[in-house]
């Protein structure tokens, strides 16, 4: 992913030279001082084609939009890395070490297999994963043991930059998928679903295949398997060759049933990918990206399930931050 061009001067700007919202991305449009998508980039969030979106975002524009502009770029430098903070590889963040990588960088990995006649086991982790890591001694030894652990969520970014860390991307599943899809079948790769309620998987397989004419998806499970249904479930994977497993049962359920039943898969990457596809499946809307780009996906998902999500964001993301700061006088 290019870095974003120099922006216009702000002299420029009033002298009417440039534009205060134009292009940082996109080569051939006027330069501005902000990017309509500067704060998507502040806070690690490179996904899609920056370029063509600032050309769609220049061809609409509204004092009213630029403003909406200049306020999630705020918000987003407030959230973003001090210049001081180093990109650490691997930092430790208040119960595992997380790999700290550009979009690309976690792309080739995830299609490369693991080493020692095993599965390559990689886990998506956020805030409310690392609080239950720091208590749960199991979920703690599964993430040290992992291949990969990828960090999801501005809680992560904003607790490593109290660090001293700059994490370089935002890793969440449901930005990665897309791109997963994507590459699977250029590399000849099936991908397969295993989790979430009975029906929601099916569905998110469909609207995958839809959404990408050339995936193979010759597996997919609701995640309420007997131990039986486990082992079965795991030989037939193994006979796949190599694929990538998606496992979206919660944690730390994910993290122990993948180590348990899938670690034998020695072709296989098993990615814990939490409720992707209820999101996927159009079982819960994401949040629109203008919360995204303020940092407010989380409030969004405590709008849509406050009584299930009161405990996780609104006890959770301050715990997070207190262990950030307990880490930090350490």
């Amino acid at each position: 992913m290019k870095a974003p061009l120099p922006r216009a001067s702000l002299r420029d700007v009033l002298r009417g030279r440039a534009p205060l919202v134009g292009a940082r991305f996109n080569e051939v449009l006027p330069r501005g001082y902000l990017s309509p998508v500067e704060a998507r980039w502040l806070l690690g969030l490179p996904y899609g084609d920056l370029a063509a979106e600032e050309a769609r975002y220049l061809q609409g524009r509204t004092p009213a939009t630029d403003f909406g502009v200049m306020l999630r770029t705020s918000v987003a430098r407030a959230l973003a890395p001090p210049e001081s903070a180093q990109p650490e590889v691997r930092p430790f963040i208040v119960s595992a070490r997380v790999d700290n990588l550009t979009l690309e960088q976690a792309v080739e990995q995830l299609f490369t297999q693991g080493q020692g006649g095993r599965a390559k086991l990689v886990s998506i982790v956020h805030p409310h994963a690392l609080n239950l890591a720091a208590r749960d001694v199991a979920l703690a030894q599964a993430l040290a043991e992992a291949d990969m652990v990828l960090p999801d969520g501005i809680g992560i970014r904003v607790g490593a930059a109290l660090l001293g860390v700059a994490m370089r991307h935002n890793l969440n599943g449901t930005d990665l998928l897309p791109l997963l899809c994507k590459h699977a079948p250029v590399r000849g790769w099936p991908v397969v679903l295993v989790g979430a309620a009975p029906g929601v998987a099916e569905a998110c397989a469909e609207n995958l295949r839809r959404a990408h004419p050339g995936l193979e998806l010759p597996i997919v499970s609701h995640g309420f398997l007997t131990a039986a249904g486990s082992r079965a479930l795991a030989e037939s994977i193994s006979r796949l060759g190599p694929c990538l497993v998606l496992v979206g049962m919660g944690s730390p359920r994910q993290e122990l049933w993948a180590r348990e039943y899938l670690s034998g898969a020695a072709q296989a990457v098993i990615l814990t990918v939490g409720g992707l596809f209820d999101f996927y499946s159009g079982r819960i809307q994401r949040a629109p990206i203008a919360w995204r780009e303020l940092g407010l996906e989380w409030m969004y998902r405590l709008l849509q399930e406050p009584r299930r999500m009161a405990v996780r964001y609104l006890l959770g993301n301050p715990l997070f931050l207190l262990r950030i700061l307990w880490q930090k006088l350490r």
